[in-house]
This record gives structure tokens, C-alpha cells and sequence, in this order.
């Protein structure tokens, strides 16, 4: 009976020491596999990088007015072809830009997450995997 309390110690540090080993590998797994994922789509599949959503035309919903023409200055500020078009430009910049820096957090985060799952994983399944009798 007496043994009971220290063999119940034992099973909570053991199942610790196998479940912190377990989410540290996952880290690593799930985090390769998100830098594999974009190696790929960065390099091999490059249409699949492609954004499915784009920022609206603003040429689409704007009043066009041609140079030269006067227009009712109570009325909403007319844009011309040449300014539509340099927004859009602008608009598809930004998103690519966008779109990189977020590749980049995304690989940030990934290396982040390796760095600490394989140390940690490797010390805690060290402890797992030891033959001592003073888990």
C-alpha cells in the first residue's frame, strides 16, 4: 500500500514526459510540412501561390471622366482612365507584396517551431526512453 502514491508519481511523470515528447514532435511534423507546402508552391507548383481573391477593379465601380471634360463640382470627384489604372497597378503591387511577407512570416514561424520542437522532443524522449527508475 505504501507504494501506491510513488508508483502513481511515477505514471503521471511518465505520461508527462511522453506527452510533452509527443506535441514537440508534432511541432516539428506539422512545421515541415508547412515549409515543404510552401517550397513547393513557391517553386514547383507556382500557380498554386496564386491568390484566388484579387482587390476589386476600382476602373469597375468609378465615374470615368475623359481629360479635359468640366464636371459638376458638388458631384463625386470624377478619376481619370490614367489615375484608375496607376490605383490598380498599385493595388496588385501591394497585394503581391502582401502576399510575400506573409510567406515569409509563415516560413518564420515554421523554422521558429523546428528550432524549439527537436531539442525539446529530444530531451524529453532522452528521459522517456531511459531505464531509470527515478522517472
Amino acid at each position: 500500500m505504501d507504494n501506491q502514491p510513488a508508483q502513481s508519481k511515477k505514471t503521471i511523470k511518465s505520461i508527462y514526459f511522453y506527452l510533452v515528447s509527443f506535441v514537440a514532435l508534432m511541432m516539428v511534423v506539422f512545421s515541415t510540412a508547412d515549409l515543404i507546402n510552401i517550397a513547393l508552391k513557391t517553386w514547383v507548383f507556382t500557380q498554386a501561390d496564386k491568390d484566388v481573391y484579387y482587390a476589386p477593379n476600382i476602373c469597375e465601380n468609378a465615374r470615368l471622366v475623359p481629360a479635359g471634360v468640366k464636371t459638376d463640382p458638388n458631384a463625386v470627384p470624377p478619376i481619370s482612365r490614367e489615375d484608375c489604372e496607376k490605383q490598380n497597378e498599385l493595388s496588385k503591387k501591394q497585394q503581391e507584396d502582401n502576399r510575400i511577407a506573409q510567406k515569409q512570416r509563415d516560413v518564420v514561424r515554421d523554422l521558429s517551431m523546428i528550432a524549439v520542437g527537436i531539442p525539446l522532443f529530444l530531451i524529453h524522449w532522452r528521459i522517456v526512453r531511459r531505464k531509470d527508475e527515478n522517472l
